[in-house]
């Protein structure tokens, strides 16, 4: 899998412990853009009933987890709606942000200019 990586970092999300998508944070897309998504769903969706909303989000999560343990194609506009599904999960709290399910934060690793300098200076 893929990690895509902004200006920023970098955003996962894990379902029954296993990575499914990435998104990168820039300056436009923050995390709190990719966490607003689940409450628009939930918005968007008042026509359905909330258990049945909650039935179709863990439907899509389990599908979406066994084509990826299956190495079956997943396309981007599935990864949009598995974002959509388990931040709408997260959002109602029907599952826990933990090491199973969930989303993980990866700041920009910084480097380290001087250590830089140090191993050109030692090559000389």
């Amino acid at each position: 899998m893929t990690i895509f990586e902004g200006s920023h970092g970098s955003i996962t999300f894990y379902y029954k412990g296993l990575l499914v998508s990435s998104f990168p944070l820039t300056k436009k897309k923050k995390l709190e853009d990719y966490l607003y998504q689940g409450e628009d769903f939930i918005y968007n969706s008042k026509a359905i009933p909330i258990k049945k909303l909650i039935q179709i989000c863990f439907t899509f999560c389990n599908i979406i987890s066994k084509r990826k343990k299956n190495n079956q194609p997943i396309y981007r506009k599935d990864h949009i709606y598995f974002l959509c599904c388990i931040t709408a999960l997260l959002r109602l709290g029907i599952i826990q942000n933990d090491e199973m399910n969930g989303y993980l934060v990866m700041p920009k690793k910084k480097k380290n200019k001087g250590h830089n300098l140090r191993l050109k200076l030692y090559k000389d």
